[in-house]
């Protein structure tokens, strides 16, 4: 069969949803509800969007809800996430995926979106990223067992999706461990009560540097640097861009170094360790560095381990507001202990990470026992 034999047309989630808009919708002061896009999952995101917000372009966003299917069709292309009850918002990375009112007894949709998954990832084309076209999911054909059987499939892996639905709730309280205030007293330090300005220095963002314009240079076959927005979660990657001139302006690149990503707007005070690689962001974050200059040893990760509060201290609001970059460097203070203890509190934190990696590791080798299920 094909896709429109058994499904309505996808409905494509929002353009021009950008972070300029979706920031401004916080201010409304309503309902947030989670915005997904092109992700590898859509159960859990950190990026909220009002029920009132506006595009851009002043459209009206769409709202999803009912039972159906998030389609990632850029980015993670083909990756596949059922919903039923959960109201959200979708940017045009994604797609919502609906049963016809003649099809209710053909297909199951939880099973289609387990089992037709990698299929659908397959037939992403990569080009920079995969992306997959509505006209490449209608045009092909697919084959489902008869609805009993698909329910019987489902009934048979319920043990395996209660160890998933378990290792969910153990990455969850990880990530709380994570978030906690550290308090963690020295014994030897560098030095004490110095200005951060001293060791550290900061980039910030270009202006106009949009998900538009990154697609327009997308045919560049230039060196490409990875594009960072204010996000922290994976989806904070938009892409990649080679150096050009925007807004009549060289754009600003990060390279050679590690550095750390400090949220602007929204969740701003929030901070993303950056290993050395090749970076640039738009002008709703800054990324912070250590300066060759300076006289102390620190460690990144370390420091926004240490000086969580102080980052999130400067935010106006730490659900919408802005990030105070001029206070947080004007009269924030250092407390410098040995590099071997910072290394020892980011052990600590790696640890946890780490444990946070084994599930999810567990969680692909269950998802890859749940497809041959069907084998």
């Amino acid at each position: 069969m094909k896709f429109l034999d058994v499904f309505n047309e996808i409905d494509k989630g929002n353009y021009a949803l950008t972070d300029e808009a979706i920031y401004a919708s916080l201010q409304n002061g309503d309902e947030l509800i989670p915005l997904y896009g092109g992700n590898k999952e859509h159960k859990m995101t950190d990026r909220r969007i009002s029920v009132s917000a506006k595009t851009k372009k002043g459209a009206t966003i769409k709202i999803f809800s009912g039972e159906g299917i998030i389609i990632s069709l850029d980015g993670s292309a083909g990756s596949m996430t059922y919903k039923n009850g959960e109201k959200f918002a979708l940017n045009h990375h994604a797609g919502f995926i609906t049963l016809r009112k003649d099809a209710v007894d053909k297909v199951n949709l939880e099973y289609f979106s387990l089992f037709l998954q990698n299929f659908y990832r397959e037939m992403g084309v990569s080009d920079g990223s995969k992306t997959l076209s509505l006209e490449q999911v209608y045009a092909e054909e697919f084959s489902l067992p008869d609805f009993d059987i698909q329910c019987n499939i489902l009934n048979s892996l319920k043990s395996i999706k209660s160890k998933l639905d378990t290792l969910a709730i153990l990455k969850k309280r990880y990530y709380s461990l994570m978030d906690k205030e550290l308090a963690t007293e020295y014994n030897q330090y560098q030095a004490k009560q110095i200005k951060i300005s001293t060791c550290i220095g900061y980039m910030s963002g270009n202006s106009g540097l949009t998900e538009e314009f990154i697609y327009q240079m997308l045919q560049s076959n230039s060196e490409r640097f990875v594009v960072l927005s204010s996000a922290t979660e994976d989806n904070t990657m938009m892409g990649e861009i080679p150096k050009c001139i925007i807004n009549n302006r060289q754009l600003k690149v990060f390279e050679g170094q590690e550095g750390l990503l400090v949220t602007r707007n929204g969740k701003a005070g929030q901070t993303k360790y950056l290993p050395s690689g090749k970076y640039t962001i738009n002008d709703h974050a800054y990324i912070l560095f250590v300066k060759d200059t300076s006289p102390y040893e620190i460690n990144l990760k370390w420091l926004s381990l240490q000086y969580k509060q102080d980052f999130l201290s400067y935010a106006s609001n730490s659900d919408n507001g802005t990030w105070n970059m001029t206070g947080f460097f004007a009269y924030t203070k250092l407390d410098i202990p040995s590099i071997d203890e910072q290394l020892s509190i980011v052990k600590k934190y790696d640890t946890l990470l780490q444990r946070i990696n084994t599930i999810e590791e567990i969680e692909r080798k269950y998802c890859k026992l749940i497809s041959k299920e069907i084998a």
